[in-house]
């Protein structure tokens, strides 16, 4: 059986959405005759894990290797020694009341930065390539020892974070293992990748994607438009750049409805609201529906469940909303709930804005489940993925008559049943991910 050192700083026991698709193409490997040696993160020296869940690892008998490598969070380091130094400094200078030692305003700027300190221009430094670059030493070491160990016959490596494709570039420089670097996310131009206080290193982490690009034999996008731009802006490198997109376990079996049939209607989110994901359009389109008697509130709910800390303000605003008693926040809960939570609901709400590359994991995880789905989108992979496999209702969030349409479709049940198209089937991807790998190594 061949071996693949796959470099995945997202892998179970952690929880995160980032592990899955690593650990979809681990599950699946050994039936097409590669049996992977994962470089994970060790979650236990993170500052932050979030729940923890063994069982994917356990049901995989042993057919892989798991080697967790420390990271060394140095983001969090600097808060610390950042807490330390203000509890030493004296009270007027704690207050700010102290004379600016410079004797002139904005001295404490950093070069380029357009108005960040030092202190941001310093976090900006060490948050490169991003806040894990702390793991890209110990995942080097834990890979390199893999490899004197096992015989090893190529590597993959999988971002976000970007890091783990720093480790797998040395990886592959030291060892001359081909190696395939697997993008979830871009790179360049992602809105959520590594916000900085200023645009000053943009260049360095341009610099970074070209080495990783140019060292790589292949480059996987998880979107066809994630491929393009690759092709754009490597032009001369274009075959190099493959489609493999995110998807859904065809042979986990899914949870079936547990409600009763007259309950009220429930539209669902799951998942953490961040930067521009606004369930406001939703609740605007139910209050004038309301407003017209076109609906009553008792008829429906709306559940907001995961995270709402980056969006706690808007969710404030909708908690003092005339529908406030038909809206339930609820925090993170374990998969095999979430996903029961998602079969109890009778309609699936995805909000994906302003990002034109990517497609959130959790439009397949709807797609598993086999509900009718609501999509607040702008232009970009994931309408164009909805309106091509007729997936569901893609609306943009500024169209209220057409939230408001989609929103009766659904609860007169005119909405349509999405199938399961076999190509985004894990078992289907990983074939395709089997194919490049032993292209690459004839």
């Amino acid at each position: 059986m061949k071996q693949l050192l796959l470099i995945a700083y997202n892998f179970p026991p952690l929880t995160t959405s980032g592990m899955y698709r690593a650990y979809q193409f681990a599950k699946y490997l050994p039936r097409h005759g590669w049996r992977p040696l994962v470089v994970s993160v060790d979650p236990a020296s993170l500052q932050h894990t979030g729940p923890l869940d063994a069982a994917p690892l356990a049901s995989m008998n042993g057919q892989i290797v798991v080697s967790q490598a420390r990271a060394f969070e140095p983001m969090a380091s600097l808060a610390r020694l950042r807490a330390r130094l203000s509890g030493a400094r004296r009270p007027s200078d704690a207050s700010g009341d102290a004379a600016d030692p410079g004797g002139a305003p904005g001295n404490d700027r950093g070069p380029g930065s357009g108005g960040a300190s030092w202190k941001d221009w310093l976090t900006d430094w060490i948050s490169l390539p991003d806040r894990q670059s702390g793991w890209i030493w110990p995942a080097y070491r834990a890979g390199m020892r893999l490899v004197r160990e096992e015989t090893v016959d190529a590597i993959v490596s999988t971002s976000p974070p970007p890091s783990g494709h720093l480790a797998a570039l040395l990886l592959s420089r030291r060892t001359g293992l081909p190696w395939i670097a697997d993008f979830r996310d871009p790179w360049i131009g992602n809105p959520y990748h590594n916000v900085r206080s200023s645009r000053f290193l943009d260049p360095a982490d341009a610099w970074m994607e070209r080495r990783v690009v140019r060292g790589a034999r292949r480059v996987i996008a998880n979107t066809e438009e994630l491929r393009l731009r690759f092709v754009d802006r490597y032009p001369a490198l274009a075959s190099r750049f493959v489609t493999i997109s995110n998807g859904f376990d065809g042979e986990e079996i899914m949870p079936r409805s547990s409600r009763a049939s007259n309950e009220p209607f429930r539209i669902i989110h799951a998942g953490t609201l961040y930067g521009q994901r606004d369930p406001t359009p939703i609740v605007r389109a139910l209050e004038r529906m309301c407003d017209r008697g076109d609906l009553e509130p008792g008829e429906f709910e709306l559940v907001l469940l995961g995270s709402a800390a980056g969006r706690s303000d808007t969710v404030a605003s909708l908690l003092r909303s005339p529908l406030a008693s038909r809206i339930r926040v609820e925090p993170q809960v374990g998969r095999a709930e979430a996903l029961q939570q998602l079969a109890d609901s009778d309609l699936l709400l995805l909000i994906q804005v302003g990002t034109t590359l990517q497609v959130p994991r959790k439009l397949f995880e709807y797609l598993a489940i086999g509900k009718p789905m609501l999509a607040l989108v702008t232009e970009g992979a994931t309408e164009n993925l909805i309106r091509r496999e007729k997936l569901g209702s893609a609306v943009r969030p500024d169209d209220g008559e057409g939230i408001e349409n989609a929103l009766r479709h659904a609860m007169t049940g005119q909405s349509r049943i999405p199938t399961r198209p076999a190509s985004f089937d894990f078992r289907a991807l990983t074939e395709q991910l089997v194919e490049e790998l032993e292209e690459m190594i004839r």
